[in-house]
């Protein structure tokens, strides 16, 4: 895969800010209260489960994971702590950015038209936007399970045709992109070690993987060179 050949990068919300992290660090002190404390893999389905749940209900990202705190207390037998919810709900926006994310987004907004793809409950995009030095040429906010026409309309108003779009995607089981079967899409796999720049696989078409946004900014620079 040449990335070079696209014009657009659609890039899902956790290729940029590490949510598993914030949502851990968040829920991991509750559910170790439990007499059946739950391990971290538990921890991440709860939130991705009950977010669903909650979504439509909720006024503000703040206040459904709020919300979800409570329920997740609840279903723990445990009594939910006001303060504690309050917390939670608050630190939601502020969960951390990706280290290479900032330089890396500000290199490629250089060569693409950047489009964020924002989860489909419970994010404050406001808030991520702000702590990044970019302005991405479009968001795209599903309202519900079928973001697909917010897209099209959002490539329509930047004028870059579907096919000059390149997805980027996250390794999480919920990342919007993963329904995606019939295009070249790009991983980021941030839990590796290994950084996957030099890989057959950052340029195989079908498997375009890459350790962070770090690394595919210079499969870039490379590409550029060849």
């Amino acid at each position: 895969m040449k990335i070079t050949h696209y014009r657009a990068l659609g890039l899902s919300y956790a290729t940029l800010v590490d949510r598993e992290r914030g949502i851990l660090e968040g829920l991991r002190p509750l559910a170790a209260q439990s007499a059946r404390p739950l391990d971290d893999p538990q921890i991440l389905d709860a939130y991705r489960y009950l977010s669903v749940q909650l979504a439509r209900q909720a006024s503000s990202p703040a206040a459904l994971h709020g919300q979800l705190y409570q329920r997740l207390a609840q279903q723990l037998l445990l009594v939910p702590d006001w303060e504690a919810s309050v917390a939670f709900g608050s630190a939601a926006a502020q969960w951390p950015i990706y280290e290479d994310a900032p330089g890396a987004l500000q290199y490629l907004s250089k060569f693409y038209r950047l489009i964020l793809i924002a989860p489909r409950h419970g994010i404050d995009i406001e808030s991520l936007t702000r702590r990044l030095p970019i302005t991405f040429d479009a968001i795209v906010e599903p309202d519900d399970d079928d973001w697909r026409p917010a897209l099209a309309q959002a490539l329509q108003t930047i004028e870059v045709p579907r096919m000059d779009m390149l997805p980027v995607r996250s390794s999480e089981p919920d990342d919007p992109w993963n329904s995606l079967v019939d295009f070249p899409i790009c991983t980021l796999r941030r839990t590796q070690a290994q950084p996957w720049n030099m890989s057959n696989s950052a340029l195989d078409a079908k498997r375009c993987e890459y350790a962070s946004l770090a690394d595919m900014t210079h499969a870039h620079q490379r590409a550029l060179r060849a």
